[in-house]
């Protein structure tokens, strides 16, 4: 029995004009994440490829991008265009299970300049980190100016992308550091740490349970901090 080709997509002339403008930006992007940040670094501080999740993800084809023109929209309308990926992700295929981990979304801003990356983007994915983390997601910030630093050597820059963008994806339990960041106010990674140990407390297997525990572990550790 042969499988039944997929129905090729159907555009309309406004869809057409739109992807003319939209294809160099997801060309740009694609085109980093092969040749960036899923291959090995000699400054990364670790084997393997700059983010370990995206070339399974990629082969996969569980890679999705969106372009969102931000030009004449102000914060809060940004804020709510945003927002509305939380459940696209969710609702993504596949929903549930392992195979669920192997998604992520890209959400393009190619209206942000360089100069105004820092404020916007980082501004955006401060308001909105914690409503992603509550729903046991992660939600990346990647613009060209980007100064953090990796986990394994601080000088090293690898949320520096060539358009600035917002990567949605599941949390997992190596996210910890990425929730407990020190330029964080500690009310914030408390936020954090409470979803991380409530994603993970009761999950299947010893790895959700270890996980959980460090993530209690590290919420003791910075309360016993603020009583001091």
């Amino acid at each position: 029995m042969t499988n039944a080709s997929p129905m090729p997509p159907l555009y309309r002339g406004g869809d057409i004009e739109r992807l003319g403008v939209d294809l160099p930006v997801l060309e740009r992007v694609d085109r980093w994440c092969h040749e960036f940040l899923m291959r090995p670094n000699p400054d990364l501080g670790r084997s393997g490829s700059v983010c370990p999740y995206l070339p399974k993800a990629m082969g996969l084809n569980r890679i999705a991008f969106v372009v969102v023109r931000t030009a004449g929209r102000t914060d809060d309308e940004v804020d709510a265009v945003i927002a509305q990926f939380r459940q696209v992700f969710l609702a993504m295929e596949p929903a549930s299970g392992p195979e669920s981990l192997e998604k992520a979304i890209l959400i393009i801003l190619p209206d942000v300049s360089e100069e105004d990356a820092p404020g916007m983007v980082d501004e955006t994915h401060r308001r909105l980190k914690a409503e992603f983390v509550a729903s046991g997601l992660m939600i990346g910030k990647f613009h060209p100016a980007s100064e953090q630093g990796g986990l394994h050597n601080p000088g090293f820059r690898p949320l520096r992308s060539p358009i600035p963008l917002l990567a949605i994806r599941h949390m997992v339990g190596s996210d910890l550091p990425f929730l407990n960041r020190p330029d964080d106010p500690v009310p914030d990674r408390i936020g954090f740490l409470e979803s991380y140990e409530q994603r993970f407390d009761g999950a299947d297997g010893a790895d959700g349970g270890r996980w959980a525990e460090r993530g209690r572990a590290v919420l003791t550790e910075i309360r016993d901090g603020e009583r001091r």
